[in-house]
């Protein structure tokens, strides 16, 4: 099943941030810092899940275990019950748990935000040809001034074949709604370089 684009970079950044803030637990030691990495990692996993990324999902699974591991006083690596400095193993899991949760929520973000500037040149370069075709003008811009808006300007350039081509690439990683989101962005880009003039 296709996800919003949109929607993986705004839940992914939300992570990021939530992984900041259990970053700046583990450096205050904050007894909080189990329960929250605990719950940081199942949400992790279910937003996996629901976009069907299985490897990361995996990925995100055996970070689960070897952090419960820890808690539950073996050691995750030995796999040897601890017999002192529990709070010390399950400091050095969290560590090992929130730099490997760095990494992978980095990948996935750097892959999304590539797909979205991509797609956000291409569609820049369709709206400015359409343009300097006359299929828009200035006023059919300054109009779309919401999204429904923009994507009926958006959907009166397929007419066009090669707009309709491109789209169908773009489609290949973009849900139709994101592609009107950037579009949107894009005329807001141009009204105000407009005002600018």
């Amino acid at each position: 099943m296709q996800i919003l684009v949109h929607f993986k970079k705004q839940q992914l950044e939300r992570f990021t941030s939530l992984l900041i803030e259990a970053n700046e637990s583990y450096i205050k030691k904050s007894f909080q810092l189990n329960e929250d990495l605990t719950a940081l990692l199942n949400n992790i996993q279910t937003y996996y899940q629901q976009i069907g990324d299985s490897m990361n999902e995996s990925n995100v699974s055996q970070l689960k275990i070897y952090f419960q591991t820890a808690l539950s006083g073996i050691d995750p690596i030995k796999l040897e019950k601890v017999k002192s400095g529990r709070r010390s193993i399950a400091n050095i899991a969290a560590f090992h748990c929130l730099s490997e949760l760095n990494m992978i929520l980095g990948a996935s973000l750097q892959i999304v935000i590539e797909i979205l500037n991509t797609a956000s040149e291409t569609i820049s370069q369709i709206i400015l040809s359409a343009m300097q075709s006359k299929l828009l003008n200035n006023q059919d811009i300054i109009q779309s001034d919401t999204i429904e808006k923009s994507e009926t300007l958006w959907s009166s350039l397929r007419s066009n074949e090669q707009v309709m081509l491109v789209e169908k690439k773009l489609r290949l990683e973009l849900l139709p709604q994101d592609i009107y989101i950037i579009a949107d962005q894009i005329f807001e880009k141009i009204k105000v370089t407009d005002d600018d003039n």
